[in-house]
């Protein structure tokens, strides 16, 4: 979903996505606030956090939540800190190289790789 989209518009894709493809459970990843940021951008991340949450759970599909070290975990990170991000985009591209999780100048799309390896963890989880 773009950033600039509306808790209805989520509302309204998340059904769209359920009546199509029977869905059933959402993972969301359950993170926290970042230490060393402001207070703004802490609460600011822990009203998306909750926005996401509840649309979610307005849908009526169960809810699941991942830390980010389980999901890495289960995908083969192994590097810590900044790094991180470079190998999951490197894991996505191997595991799924028609994906396009780059912008036009190359650079990662904001947590497209991350949403894609939860998915991918989900699959497993769930079987699907």
């Amino acid at each position: 979903m773009p950033t600039s989209a509306k808790p209805m518009d989520i509302f309204k894709w998340i059904k769209q996505v359920q009546k199509e493809y029977n869905l059933v459970v959402i993972m969301i990843e359950d993170v926290h606030s970042i230490f060393g940021t402001s207070a703004k951008s802490n609460f600011n991340f822990g009203f998306n956090t909750g926005l996401v949450t509840g649309i979610s759970q307005s849908t009526g599909a169960s809810i699941d939540k991942i830390t980010p070290k389980k999901w890495q975990a289960h995908v083969g990170v192994k590097q810590k800190g900044k790094k991180i991000k470079k190998e999951v985009a490197d894991i996505c591209d191997r595991l799924y190289p028609k994906v396009n999780i780059r912008g036009a100048r190359g650079g990662l799309l904001d947590g497209l790789s991350d949403s894609l390896m939860i998915a991918h963890y989900a699959s497993h989880k769930y079987k699907i």
